[in-house]
């Protein structure tokens, strides 16, 4: 695992500043979202521990599909509760990113899938369309009564749960991810997997509001794209990431892993900000562009990077969540947790990504508190 080396690169892959000063985007049609009690947050990390995912799957009575960029087949805690559940009868699917950042690096996905299946799980590696396979989700027993849906933003490692014991010299790791248990979010989610899973079928189009799905581009036109023919139907992320800042009336809270210029979504954040929004980032040092950095800082966004960690040992805690609030505080509150990096062009356009909107308030409540506990630990960029 490489969580600061692989993000570092990726901050990298468009810095090259724009000319001029961009006018003011239109405002987006608002965001259509359902307010329900069905989707809520399940865990923090480093906080909660790798225990929030293990009981997760010690529920599972039928079935545990995961999707996930990478994970550690070596990661006990994790391998035992997917043992248990097969022990008892629980079918267990494992799907990986075929490729990882940056192109040409050494990529230990297909030897994890091989090393999953010694270990008598289902494993795979994503179809070629995508980028990246990013998504990072745990489906528990999907089309049944009691199926739901553990959306991360997080990857299946011991660095995201605490001290990675690679990189001892390192803080934790900031993650978070959201329960959904509204039965039409999770047969979505399921039949997508299912659609990812060998063989491959044509994905569903997404009929379900509060989940944002990337890739938002109708063809795979990457650099570092496997495939180029037409992805249909496209995601939903773009138009949903532009209404949810472009909407925003008060505040707009960001965790921005990584920050780039150009950016599709940069300019609707430095709108908000000169229209009198309060934008509050927390990044990581040198994730965030010079230049982009800059033109914030002018339109009086407030950003600062390395917060420390929760241990309380003083050391840098790594940003990895990419979670968003607007508004929070007002009855229009809403968060998005998931795994796109909504800065980051590619993870838009062509990754396979996944994230969810959530108004419950309780959950939106608890991560503003994480927020402004990172917020107040950090440094002024």
């Amino acid at each position: 695992m490489a969580i600061r080396r692989v993000v570092l690169l990726g901050a990298a892959l468009a810095l090259v500043a724009c000319s001029g000063a961009p006018a003011a985007l239109p405002t987006p049609p608002p965001l259509q979202v359902e307010r329900t009690g069905m989707i809520t947050l399940e865990s923090i990390q480093p906080d909660d521990g790798v225990g929030a995912v293990t009981d997760v799957i010690d529920s599972a009575t039928k079935s545990v599909d995961i999707a996930v960029y990478q994970m550690d087949p070596s990661y006990s805690p994790l391998i035992e509760a997917l043992t248990r559940a097969k022990d008892r009868g629980v079918r267990v699917r494992i799907l990986l990113s075929g490729t990882i950042y940056p192109p040409g690096s050494t990529n230990d996905n297909p030897r994890d899938v091989e090393i999953l299946r010694e270990q008598g799980f289902e494993a795979e590696l994503s179809r070629p369309e995508f980028s990246f396979s990013h998504w990072k989700v745990l489906i528990i027993d999907a089309g049944t009564d009691n199926g739901r849906a553990l959306i991360c933003d997080f990857n299946l490692e011991a660095g995201y749960f605490g001290i990675d014991p690679q990189y001892p010299n390192e803080g934790d790791t900031r993650g978070m991810a959201v329960l959904d248990t509204d039965p039409r979010d999770v047969d979505m989610i399921a039949r997508t997997f299912d659609a990812d899973w060998p063989p491959y079928k044509p994905w569903p189009a997404n009929d379900r509001p509060n989940l944002v799905w990337s890739p938002s581009n109708s063809t795979c036109d990457s650099s570092s794209c496997a495939s180029a023919y037409p992805l249909e139907p496209v995601g939903n992320s773009r138009d949903v990431m532009l209404s949810l800042i472009g909407n925003s009336r008060t505040s707009l809270d960001v965790y921005a892993q990584a920050l780039a210029e150009p950016s599709q979504l940069l300019q609707p954040l430095i709108d908000a900000a000169n229209r009198g929004v309060k934008v509050r980032i927390v990044g990581n040092d040198g994730g965030i562009n010079t230049d982009a950095l800059a033109k914030l800082k002018d339109a009086g966004a407030e950003v600062v990077i390395n917060p420390t960690d929760p241990g309380g040992d003083g050391r840098v805690m790594y940003i990895h969540t990419k979670t968003i609030v607007a508004d929070a505080g007002t009855p229009e509150a809403i968060a998005y947790v998931g795994s796109i990096n909504p800065f980051l062009d590619e993870s838009i356009d062509t990754e396979r990504e996944l994230g969810v909107l959530l108004t419950d308030a309780t959950s939106i409540e608890r991560i503003l508190l994480i927020f402004d506990r990172d917020f107040e630990s950090g440094q002024r960029a």
